[in-house]
C-alpha cells in the first residue's frame, strides 16, 4: 500500500503539570517517527509548567512545539482548541495525549500506520506508569485489570441505536482522528472534566458516522498513564467516578 500524505499533530493540554510534563515531552521526543508537531494547551496554569516547556523547547530545537492558551477551564474544551488550531494550520491527523503520560517511542510511527490502514479514528492501548513513588503491587496488579475491562465494557455501555459497530474505549491520553471527521462531528464538547469525559461523548458521536472498518482499537498503540487518580480515590471512587460521574469528590484536578 503507497503511504498516504499525513500531517500529523499532537495534541496535550495541560493545567498546573510541572511535575510530571517533562517525562510526556521526553517521551514524545524518543519517538522513532519524528515528524509530528505538537501544539501544548495551557489551560491557566498558575505553576512552572511554561518555563519547564520553554526550556524543553531551547533544548530540542528539532521538534517542533507550539504553546497556545485556553482560558475556558475544562479539559473538553482545551483539546478543542487545540485540535481547531492543529486543523486550522494544516494537520491532516491528530493525535492526544495528556501531560502526566508517556507514550512509548512507537506510539507515533503505529499511529501512522493504522491511518494508513484506513482508519479514521484511533483508541490505543492504556499501561499503567510504574515509576510513580506511589504506585504499589496491588495497583501492578488491579489497574491493568481495570484498564482491560474498560476496553470491553464500552460496547455495553454505550450501546445505543444508530451504531455503526460495538464501541470500543478511545481514551483521551491515547487516541487520534482525522481531521475531517473531527470536524464533521463538532468535535469535543467544550466541557469540565468534572461533568463528562468528552472523549466518550466524541466517540458515541464517531460511532454513528463512521463504518465499523474505519474505527481501530489498535493494541500496538500504547501510551503510560499516571495512576495518581487511583491513588487519591481508591479503586471503588475511581471506578464510580469513570461509571458517569457516579461519585462528585471536592478534588477533581489530582496533582
Amino acid at each position: 500500500m503507497a503511504h498516504m500524505q499525513l500531517d500529523l499533530w499532537v495534541v496535550v493540554a495541560f493545567f498546573n503539570e510541572e511535575e510530571l510534563i517533562k517525562d510526556t515531552l521526553n517521551g514524545l521526543c524518543r519517538q522513532t517517527d519524528k515528524n509530528f508537531s505538537i501544539i501544548l494547551v495551557d489551560n491557566n496554569s498558575t505553576d512552572g509548567s511554561r518555563e519547564i516547556i520553554d526550556e524543553f523547547s531551547k533544548n530540542n530545537p528539532d521538534m517542533s512545539i507550539k504553546v497556545i492558551e485556553e482560558t475556558q477551564q475544562g479539559t473538553g474544551a482545551a483539546v478543542d482548541t487545540g485540535f481547531r488550531y492543529a486543523i486550522e494550520h494544516g494537520a491532516t491527523h491528530i493525535a492526544r495525549t495528556d501531560a502526566d503520560s508517556i507514550p512509548t517511542p512507537e506510539w507515533i510511527s503505529a499511529l501512522k500506520h493504522h491511518f494508513e490502514q484506513g482508519a479514521l479514528i484511533i483508541g490505543g492501548r492504556i499501561k499503567p506508569r510504574s515509576d510513580e513513588p506511589f504506585f504499589s503491587r496491588w495497583d501492578s496488579i488491579f489497574i491493568p485489570s481495570f484498564y482491560r475491562f474498560s476496553e470491553k465494557i464500552m460496547r455495553f455501555v454505550y450501546r445505543e441505536k444508530g451504531n455503526n459497530y460495538p464501541m470500543f474505549l478511545v481514551p483521551g491520553l491515547n487516541m487520534a482522528i482525522e481531521s475531517n471527521l473531527y470536524i464533521l462531528v463538532e468535535g469535543f464538547p467544550r466541557s469540565s472534566i468534572r461533568d463528562t469525559d468528552e472523549d466518550n461523548v466524541l466517540h458515541a458521536k464517531v460511532c454513528k458516522t463512521i463504518e465499523k472498518h474505519q474505527a481501530h482499537f489498535a493494541r500496538d498503540v500504547i501510551v503510560y498513564g499516571s495512576t495518581r487518580r487511583v491513588n487519591e480515590y481508591g479503586y471503588i471512587k475511581t471506578i464510580l467516578w469513570y461509571w458517569g460521574r457516579k461519585v462528585k469528590p471536592d478534588l477533581v484536578d489530582i496533582r
